[in-house]
């Protein structure tokens, strides 16, 4: 497909994406440097009307962490820092001594450190977020490791917590001024940064989930952000600078031709597609994608590389994740055309479409023909649930809720969600015969049982 009708055509779906998922975020696509296509959508900011632009800075979640790999590997390139070095040459007072001696550079680079995440004390903290690095070592540091350095993958955002401590150990800077000056100046990205919640930030993008409490609303996800971003994630951005990025790491302004290419490998396969020294490889119909993706509480983007086709594709997005989806799984067919997971994807929708249209004895009917041929994406089938019932159609959610039921039945998830789906548009007789039907299968869900109490009348 040529440039012109590559641009043409995802002009247009994006377009129906921000009517049919409310879509709300940015595209890019560009190849050999030059930018082909790029769009923006939807609001970066609801209460005000602001709407996304192509300048927009979106949060980036765990996309950051190639910044933070390109700062580690510019100086093992150095000569700064060893990638079979532990954790204690750099840092001798971590908490945890036996991550200190066993846990290497390149262990926390692939996430096989076996060190957790922070995001169950950090839920649980109360009063001042974490500022600074050191501050989110008290979340995880004294956690026992999941697994033995090396011998599996668990991703680890307190793993790339543990980096940043590193890169201000070696570099005598704070994370934030060094990857400042080696990173975001050198590849010319003037509108990227890590700017506090409370900063005052021109065409920033406000993540929004929808409401299941309050269907036909919004929810404003920023106060479940963290204060600010860090190694581990959540740098502000917009699609230009990232193109820069891309564009600076392939003419070697970063990292050098050898070094370039270390970065731009997958090492390890993982649930997520090959994870390398910060990168994510994946092959899609005989061609590499090389880059990363990055979700949080109202943000789901990612940063597509095709270096066999010299294209880079790039979604920012500040709205629920189904729009995010539909970005994504066109993007990989414009580029290297129809794979297994963009049939499943387009076998979901008419799934959906079928269920909505007819109920979802037709939509189960439908699923019963294809069954060994294609698997749908029950996710993406549960979100559109609540996406029509965010929009008064609570017919056609209940009935999607209870076709993901029929498709799952051994999934107590699709139990759990009916039962919120028929709880929040009014059914309540029939959501107590579901959250009942869940407490059976989880018996030990606080949960659930609060539901059960306040539908009888028995919370306090």
């Amino acid at each position: 497909m040529g440039g012109r009708s590559r641009a043409s055509a995802l002009a247009a779906h994006a377009s129906n994406l921000a009517t049919a998922d409310d879509f709300s975020g940015a595209v890019l696509l560009a190849r050999n440097g030059t930018i082909e296509f790029e769009g923006a959508y939807g609001l970066a900011d609801r209460r005000t009307g602001q709407p996304n632009t192509t300048s927009t800075k979106f949060s980036l979640a765990s996309l950051s962490k190639m910044f933070t790999a390109v700062c580690i590997l510019q100086l093992v390139e150095a000569g700064a820092i060893s990638l079979q070095d532990t954790i204690g040459n750099y840092l001798p007072d971590y908490p945890n001594r036996t991550a200190s001696t066993r846990v290497t550079v390149e262990h926390l680079l692939m996430h096989t450190s076996g060190i957790g995440n922070y995001w169950e004390g950090l839920d649980a903290l109360e009063g001042e977020r974490p500022d600074t690095h050191r501050d989110y070592l008290s979340l995880f540091a004294d956690i026992p490791l999941e697994h033995e350095p090396g011998s599996a993958f668990s991703y680890s955002n307190g793993g790339y917590i543990v980096l940043g401590l590193i890169i201000e150990a070696v570099t005598g800077s704070s994370y934030y001024d060094h990857v400042r000056s080696a990173v975001f100046d050198r590849a010319r990205m003037n509108d990227t940064g890590f700017p506090r919640l409370d900063e005052t930030v021109p065409d920033r993008a406000i993540g929004y989930m929808r409401s299941l409490e309050h269907p036909g609303e919004w929810e404003d996800c920023t106060e479940r952000w963290e204060q600010r971003g860090s190694a581990a994630g959540g740098a502000m951005s917009t699609l230009a600078d990232l193109h820069r990025f891309v564009v600076a790491l392939n003419n070697h302004r970063l990292l050098g031709p050898e070094m370039t290419a270390v970065f731009l490998q997958g090492r390890s396969e993982t649930p997520i597609g090959n994870y390398g020294y910060g990168v994510i490889e994946q092959t899609l119909n005989g061609q590499r994608v090389l880059g990363h993706s990055g979700g949080h509480y109202g943000v789901a983007v990612e940063l597509m590389i095709f270096p066999d086709q010299d294209t880079t594709f790039i979604v920012l997005t500040n709205g629920d994740v189904d729009g995010y989806w539909g970005v994504e799984m066109f993007a990989h067919e414009l580029i290297v055309g129809p794979t297994d997971e963009t049939r499943s994807y387009a076998f979901t929708q008419d799934l959906i479409a079928a269920t909505v249209s007819m109920g979802h004895e037709a939509g189960l009917a439908m699923f019963r023909r294809d069954e060994t041929a294609r698997e749908p994406r029950r996710g993406v089938i549960e979100l559109a649930a609540f996406k029509y019932i965010h929009r008064g159609q609570s017919d056609a959610g209940l009935n999607l809720l209870r076709l993901n039921r029929a498709i799952s039945p051994d999934s107590d998830d699709a139990i759990f969600s009916l039962a919120q789906g028929l709880r929040v548009t009014g059914r309540e007789v029939e959501a107590l015969d579901m959250y009942r039907a869940y407490i059976e299968r989880v018996p030990d869900s606080t949960e659930a049982q609060a539901f059960i109490d306040q539908l009888n009348g028995d919370a306090p």
